[in-house]
This record gives C-alpha cells, sequence and structure tokens, in this order.
C-alpha cells in the first residue's frame, strides 16, 4: 500500500450481504476486488497451483479440462478447519500477488473478502468493515440462493470465523439486516473515509 491510498477492507460471513454492499459502493464509484472471484481465475490459470492441488487431493483434484474440480475441492474443504486451511495456503499466497497488482492501478478501491482476517488481507487495508446480519436472516438467505436445507446452511456458517469475532476486529461494522437501512450507514463510511484522507 502506498502512503497515498485508502484500500477499504469488506468482510462478513457467509449470508451477511456484503456483496450488495460491496455493489452499493461500486455505485458510488468505488472500485471492488472481489477475491473469492479472482481466486477462482487463479485456480484455472495457474499451474503451480494445480501441481500442489494435486499433491495434496490426488490426481483427480484437476480435471480433464485443466481446472480443478470444485466437487473434490469442497469435499477436502468440509472435512474441517484444518482442511481448509492446507487448501488457503496454496491459493491465498498468489491471490494476494494479484490483489497487490490490481491496488496499485486504484488510490481508493475496496477488497472484499469473506476470510479478510484469516487470511492476513487485512494487513493491506487503510480501514475494515464487517458487514453482519442476525444468524437466522444469513440461514434465510443463503437457503433461498443454493436451495440447500437448514442444516446445510449452518454447517456453511459454523466453518467461518464467527461473526461477532469478525465484528470485533473490524473497524466499522455495516448491519444489513434487511430493516436497518444502509445508504446512511454507507454514507458514514465514505465521510470517515473523506475525514481521513484529509487528515493525511
Amino acid at each position: 500500500m502506498q502512503p497515498h491510498q485508502t484500500i477499504i477492507g469488506i468482510t462478513g460471513g457467509i449470508g451477511s450481504g456484503k456483496t450488495y454492499v460491496c455493489k452499493m459502493l461500486e455505485e458510488r464509484g468505488i472500485p471492488i476486488f472481489y477475491t473469492d472471484d479472482e481466486a477462482k481465475l487463479e485456480m484455472k490459470e495457474n499451474e503451480e497451483i494445480h501441481h500442489e492441488l494435486t499433491d495434496l487431493l490426488g490426481p483427480g483434484a484437476i480435471g480433464a479440462d485443466g481446472k480443478p474440480v470444485k466437487a473434490v475441492l469442497a469435499d477436502y474443504i468440509c472435512r474441517g478447519e484444518q482442511y481448509a486451511d492446507n487448501i488457503n495456503s496454496i491459493v491465498h499466497p498468489r491471490v494476494r500477488e494479484r490483489m497487490h497488482r490490481w491496488i496499485k492501478k486504484n488510490t481508493l478501491c475496496a477488497i472484499e473478502s469473506a476470510l479478510l482476517f484469516e487470511s492476513g488481507f487485512n494487513s493491506d487495508c487503510t480501514l475494515t468493515v464487517a458487514v453482519v446480519a442476525p444468524l437466522e436472516v444469513r440461514i434465510d438467505r443463503i437457503r433461498k440462493r443454493d436451495h440447500i436445507t437448514r442444516a446445510k446452511a449452518l454447517e456453511w456458517i459454523n466453518l467461518q470465523m464467527p461473526q461477532e469475532q469478525k465484528a470485533g476486529l473490524a473497524d466499522i461494522t455495516i448491519v444489513n439486516d434487511g430493516i436497518t437501512p444502509l445508504t446512511p450507514q454507507i454514507d458514514k463510511l465514505l465521510s470517515l473515509l473523506a475525514d481521513s484522507q484529509q487528515a493525511r
């Protein structure tokens, strides 16, 4: 990060609605680096990742099309936190390199990452934001989006860092519960950013 740059780190558990908040920021002209999307591209393109995934999971990790097999990776990750960490240790460093190349092009931008703190990406940020929502709201959003059972939605939620912990680590919390207006919260965030830029 350069002295003149402002980088917002945006995180939140699955179903919190952090992507929706990011879309609102994009509408205000702030470019967003979506780490999940960029990780998928990196996993598709990076042959070093392919070799390391094959070493970890066996030849079935990479399909005939030369891409990682999503079902194989998902099955491995869902075994527990250590398994997810094994995959992340392969993917995150490459995504971070990709992110650094992207950041250099922007004076004010944001990074969207469910694993902002777990990955250490927060160390690249000027300010961190946690998007939060009540558990039942999150479960309902996940079920509607992915057409899964309540039990499966809870399983996915419990694989991640607890929402309360994310909020405790973040500089700012945005409540996206479907009731609390988002626009004033976005306005407050942007006002804080403007103040911090003027203070430099």
